[in-house]
């Protein structure tokens, strides 16, 4: 087993999942190699556990700490990088207003995309277990295959998914990218100014399912149509120029394939 260290961590992680991919894309930016762990929903407890983590995902093992969700790993890093590759500004009130955007995606935002993709992932038993089986031991493979009724329903539960789940976290999602065409609609580059910081990563990581329809497997669709040209833009621009692409976050997981 490779031994976790800060510069070549361990991440725990599931293969669908915003919040992964947000730690995945943080590792990427600072150039940190890392080794990936991946177990299906519900088996990853097992995992995550170990490392005194609990339902959450990502939970990374730096050999000197446990971080139990991609925040942590945001901050974790933030204060121990070099200046340049900071992610928050260092002026204090510019600070704590970056802070709060990204709480805001963070908290709000990206659990409302999450809710409204695994509400209309779960009916899908085929195309969900095809999803949830990329990378992971061979045992939860056929785990998955023979008990997906019951990873499902535990998935549910855990998100708390409900009939109205889909037209509810719509609406979330729609207001905070109303939000965000707002706000950049003076000009600017970045959210918070002229510099990539910690909101647009988390915007980026976090909401790339809304404006790019799913394909095969899984038949995705955004029932309103894609966002306004401002924020797919937007987005699809620090996706090409500082992180990843394409704007898939349920095939991540094919991204990230033969990560050290």
């Amino acid at each position: 087993m490779t031994v976790s260290t800060i510069y070549h961590p361990r991440m725990i992680s599931v293969p669908v999942s915003p919040y992964c991919e947000l730690a995945r894309w943080i590792l990427d930016r600072r150039g940190i190699p890392y080794y990936e762990e991946c177990h299906a929903p519900v088996f990853h407890v097992l995992a995550t556990r170990r490392c005194g983590g609990g339902n959450v995902v990502p939970v990374l093992d730096t050999g000197e700490a446990s971080l139990l969700d991609a925040r942590e790993v945001v901050d974790y890093y933030e204060a121990r990088g070099p200046r340049e590759q900071a992610v928050y500004p260092e002026d204090t009130e510019a600070r704590t207003d970056t802070k709060k955007l990204f709480d805001f995606f963070f908290d709000i935002f990206g659990v409302a995309v999450r809710s409204w993709a695994y509400a209309y992932m779960l009916p899908m038993q085929r195309s969900t277990s095809r999803a949830w089986s990329d990378r992971i031991p061979l045992w939860e493979r056929i785990g998955v295959l023979f008990l997906y009724p019951l990873l499902a329903a535990a998935v549910r539960r855990n998100l708390g998914l409900q009939p109205d789940t889909i037209s509810r976290q719509q609406q979330v999602i729609e207001a905070a990218l109303a939000q965000v065409e707002a706000r950049l609609a003076d000009g600017r580059r970045f959210l918070m100014g002229e510099k990539l910081t910690a909101p647009d990563l988390a915007l980026a990581a976090l909401a790339c399912q809304p404006w790019i329809s799913y394909r095969p497997p899984c038949g995705l669709r955004w029932t309103t149509g894609v966002p306004a040209p401002p924020v797919s833009l937007f987005c699809g621009s620090i996706g090409k120029s500082d992180l990843h692409a394409p704007w898939i976050w349920l095939q991540s997981a094919s991204m990230h394939r033969g990560k050290p």
